[in-house]
């Protein structure tokens, strides 16, 4: 990924100017259009339309574009670094689209559910019948400031549990820190107090989110409903489980 802060303004102003280059070249303008989409609907505090597309080129098409477009590879990895122009600029990581919010809201179907580590809250905004809760000590975390999009409740994610899943039916984690154990903890306590309700966990199995020790322990199924409009872009395969 680049080094440098990935300010939203020049980052946009370089896809341009790529945009402007490619313009005959579909493969490579329609994921450019994406991502310009993407960036900019956050800029209004807006969740994106559509999925992207799958942003990496293939290394066949690298290979046959590399003498007309000497700068291929560095299109690719500007491509590859929206995901860090997002967090750094906006204080997300979990990048969805409002083609899979209506697939969340159809399996909710109106229940009352608690979202854990919600971050600035892009998703509970989208959601009703929610509460929402984080910590919020990730500010400072790659240059980002809280920046809510809806009321956040400062809690603990475990405490919030404690406080929330007698009167939820639904409890979300969304792509909890690979650092921390309280994912785990979490598991743990709902299984103690035999809670009857369903945790839905978004992250990447034994990759970039949440606990060694919770996808070890945790018996998961992948939510067929929820996964195919919740498609990875990047090179973080995550995806959307039921913990039984």
């Amino acid at each position: 990924m680049m080094q440098a802060n990935l300010k939203a303004e020049k980052y946009l102003a370089k896809l341009v100017k790529y945009q402007q280059e490619y313009s005959r070249v579909p493969v490579v303008s329609q994921r450019l259009q994406a991502v310009r989409k993407t960036v900019t609907a956050f800029q209004k505090k807006r969740v994106p339309q559509f999925p992207l597309p799958k942003l990496e080129l293939s290394e066949n098409l690298l290979f046959a574009m590399i003498d007309c477009y000497p700068d291929i590879l560095e299109v690719e990895s500007f491509l590859n670094d929206l995901r860090q122009c997002v967090i750094e600029n906006f204080g997300i990581w979990h990048i969805f689209s409002a083609v899979w919010i209506r697939d969340l809201k159809k399996y909710l179907n109106e229940r009352s559910t608690l979202q854990v580590m919600a971050g600035n809250g892009v998703l509970a905004s989208q959601i009703e019948n929610i509460s929402a809760t984080d910590n919020l000590d990730w500010q400072g975390q790659d240059i980002t400031q809280p920046d809510p999009w809806t009321k956040i409740e400062r809690l603990d994610a475990l405490k919030a549990v404690k406080k929330y899943y007698r009167v939820v039916d639904v409890i979300i984690m969304e792509w909890s820190p690979d650092s921390v154990l309280i994912d785990e903890e979490i598991r743990q306590f709902l299984r103690t107090v035999d809670w009857p309700g369903e945790l839905l966990v978004i992250g990447e199995k034994d990759g970039a989110t949440n606990s060694a020790q919770f996808w070890q322990n945790a018996n998961l199924t992948v939510v067929k409903k929820l996964n195919i409009n919740h498609q990875p872009f990047d090179f973080i395969m995550d995806q959307v489980f039921k913990v039984k």
